[in-house]
This record gives C-alpha cells, structure tokens and sequence, in this order.
C-alpha cells in the first residue's frame, strides 16, 4: 500500500469525484437558464398554469408565486420542482414586453441579434462550438481512462469499486455540454414549425429559434393561439396579441420545418 502504484489510481479516482461533483453544482442547461428570472407560466398535470418568477438551479427550479397562495391552511410561497419532474414539463413560456416600454425596446433589439448576428457574434458561437467539442473530447476520454483504472489490480480489490467507477464516468460524460447539432445549428436565427405534443395530438407553434440544449429547443417571438393553451387560474395574466418566448421540451417537442 505504500507503492505509488496503489496511490495514483485512488488519488486519480478522488480527483475524478470531485470535479464531477463539482460540474454538478454549477453546471444549469444554458436554454433554462436564459429564463431565469423571468415571469413565466408552467402547465400542470391537471391542464391549469401556474404563473411566477422562475429560479433556475443546477438540480431542479422553483416558481415564486406573485401571489401567496393557501394549502391545507398553509401559506404557500413557492413551488420546487425537482429535476426528475423538469423533464416532464412540455413546455415554459413567457410573454413578450407590452409595446412602447423599453422591456420591449430591449426585446427587440436582442431579437435583431438572433436575426442579423454580427461578425462578433458568430465567431463567439463557433468558438463556442469548438470548446464543446472538446469538452465531449473530454468526457468521453474521462470514461475510458476511469474504466482502464478501475481494472487495475489495486483498485479493483475495493468493494463495489468497478460500479463507482462507471458512475463516476457516466455523470462526468452527461455534465459535459454536448458539441452542436449541425441541422439545429444551421436553421439557429430561422423561422422555424415546432410540432408539440398534447392530449389532444399534434399542435403546431411558428416562432424563430433561438438555441437549443439536449433538454430544450428556446424559440423566440413564438405565435400561439390562446385556445391551444389549456388554462384555467392564468386566463387573465396571457396576452391577448398571442406572442410568447417558449422552452420547449424535447422530449416532447421537435422542429419539423423551416419557413422563408
């Protein structure tokens, strides 16, 4: 136990914990992200809205109410949702800024960069394309290199040794944002059809996509009908002009078509 040999895999495996430990606290999906402090609406299981300020964390959200509500006598001030359930909201929208405030001044103007971006900014996405792309270097180099050490003879002797290992690479690779989808890529910026599910089927949204995660397609300047929301609560907080911001889920979610 005292050879070099026998420290280098325990050190390499500690090291590997931490910095997986690490990514898991910091690490938010960068389309949530975006939304985080805005007022939204997130549908519910039963079909109603529930309107807040949204708080983005790195495991799971929370909804800050506007107004406290009661629950079995309770004063209710938030709603957590944890992450396991993030991932079955089918979708998180905002409204666009009222016209003539410079909410929607700013609004706009950040649109006309999705739209028209700059010389800047398109190299500020190819470099960060490229640091993605590395970073999935990386994780995927991660995983190998803990399952070569987990097979080594020092190491391997500990307990359950070969499931840490593996667990430890798995969440090493997922926190690792992926590199970028070239057909998502290529259509960033476009007027695009995003085809949703609900209980009644298929419903198709028209709005210009903005980014896209492994979790989440953003679209921006997203034209809905009122009535293709199911509400209930929320009816008088949704504007009427029928514009919004929307989070998509993907697993719910997927862009079907491009417009000119």
């Amino acid at each position: 136990m005292d050879t070099l040999a026998f420290w280098i895999p325990i050190i390499f495996l500690f090291l590997s914990a931490l910095i997986g430990t690490i990514l898991k606290r910091c690490s938010r999906d960068h389309c949530l992200k975006k939304f985080d402090g805005s007022k939204v609406f997130i549908p519910e299981s039963s079909g109603s809205l529930k309107f807040g300020t949204l708080c983005v964390y790195a495991q799971g959200i929370e909804i800050i109410f506007d107004n406290i509500s009661q629950k079995n006598g309770n004063l209710i001030k938030s709603l957590i949702i944890h992450p396991s359930e993030v991932n079955q909201i089918p979708y998180i929208f905002r409204a666009t800024p009222d016209p003539e405030t410079m909410e929607a001044v700013l609004w706009e103007r950040d649109l006309q960069k999705i739209l028209n971006p700059s010389p800047l900014r398109r190299l500020s996405r190819i470099s960060l394309n490229f640091y993605n792309m590395l970073s999935d270097a990386f994780g995927q180099a991660a995983k190998t290199i803990l399952g070569a050490v987990s097979k080594d003879t020092s190491i391997s002797k500990v307990k359950d040794s070969n499931k840490h290992m593996t667990n430890i690479g798995s969440e090493l690779a997922t926190l690792i944002p992926n590199a970028w989808e070239p057909v998502l890529e290529k259509n960033r910026g476009k007027k695009v059809i995003i085809e949703r599910k609900n209980k009644d089927g298929i419903v198709s949204d028209i709005g210009i996509l903005e980014d896209y995660s492994s979790q989440f397609l953003l679209a921006r300047n997203v034209t809905i009908e009122n009535q293709k929301f199911e509400m209930s609560d929320s009816l008088q907080k949704i504007k009427t002009d029928g514009i919004y911001d929307v989070l998509y889920a993907r697993s719910y979610s997927v862009i079907r078509n491009t417009l000119r």
